[in-house]
């Protein structure tokens, strides 16, 4: 599975509400639910669990990888900083298919921008194009949940710590890599969420975990591993411990939550006793 699914689209619609994505984990009195969030979404997902809106109705908190009404886009601004020198940071062929795909979406600005934040945008604007939208994904729709019900929202990160990551693939040598997959996407992303959906309707965790490792560099496999999952799930744990909740609902992509490092391992090995909720 190439780049830009794993990162943003961890999809669930409406006929996969009886995926387990929902998990309850207690240490002393204090008690936490964690939840396998999609970002986005399309008109499919009417309706959310039962379950996880009981698990919100009872938290004192939810907690959100980052809170959308929080946005500073000052620090959002700093990190891109003008990129029209496309030539020399991804080579004459593959800036050529860069500025090809932003003329055909019509996105004439992303030429002014760096390199990666021009093809993520693409492919959000593709995602669009087919109909998956932020504002129809959980957290937004939690997001509203909460504030109508008077509800307390943190983030466990701010919005620059992630964008920072992908700001420096260029440095990391990483940025021509991320393009190249990022626009090879573009044209084939119709079939990857179709794949991605009937996957998360298996149920099966390690095959939603294989499509990680799929069709791209090993250099950008372990940077999506190791720097925008490992790094944020050890760094929103230390988060949690400083807020030290009594309750909460804790909301992130679904693709943190498995394998030896994801956040339902590192919280058992801090102490939490961890439980499947079954609708």
């Amino acid at each position: 599975m190439k780049f830009f699914i794993p990162l943003l689209l961890w999809l669930w619609c409406g006929q996969l509400l009886a995926a387990p994505a929902l998990w309850q984990a207690t240490r002393g009195e204090q008690q936490l639910w964690l939840f396998g969030s999609i970002h986005i979404a399309d008109e499919r997902l009417a309706t959310l669990p039962p379950s996880l809106l009981q698990a919100l109705e009872d938290s004192e908190l939810l907690l959100l990888e980052v809170d959308p009404l929080k946005v500073d886009t000052a620090d959002i601004a700093y990190l891109l900083q003008p990129g029209s020198d496309w030539p020399a940071r991804l080579g004459q062929d593959l800036t050529s298919r860069l500025e090809q795909a932003v003329t055909q979406h019509g996105q004439p600005h992303l030429r002014r921008l760096p390199p990666w934040f021009a093809a993520l945008q693409l492919s959000q604007l593709r995602a669009a194009e087919l109909g998956f939208h932020s504002r129809q994904g959980v957290d937004m729709r939690l997001r509203l949940r909460a504030r109508q019900q008077g509800l307390p929202v943190a983030g466990l990160e701010s919005p620059a710590l992630a964008m920072g990551l992908l700001a420096s693939l260029q440095e990391r040598g990483l940025e021509q890599d991320f393009v190249a997959h990022s626009l090879n996407e573009l044209e084939q992303m119709q079939g990857h969420l179709d794949r991605l959906l009937k996957t998360w309707l298996s149920g099966d965790e390690q095959a939603l975990l294989a499509l990680l490792q799929e069709q791209q560099s090993p250099a950008l496999t372990a940077f999506i591993e190791d720097e925008l999952l490992i790094r944020r799930n050890h760094l929103w744990l230390e988060r949690l411990e400083q807020l030290a909740p009594s309750r909460a609902l804790m909301v992130v992509g679904a693709l943190h939550l498995y394998g030896e490092r994801g956040l339902i391992s590192m919280l058992r090995q801090a102490g939490y006793t961890l439980t499947r909720v079954e609708e």
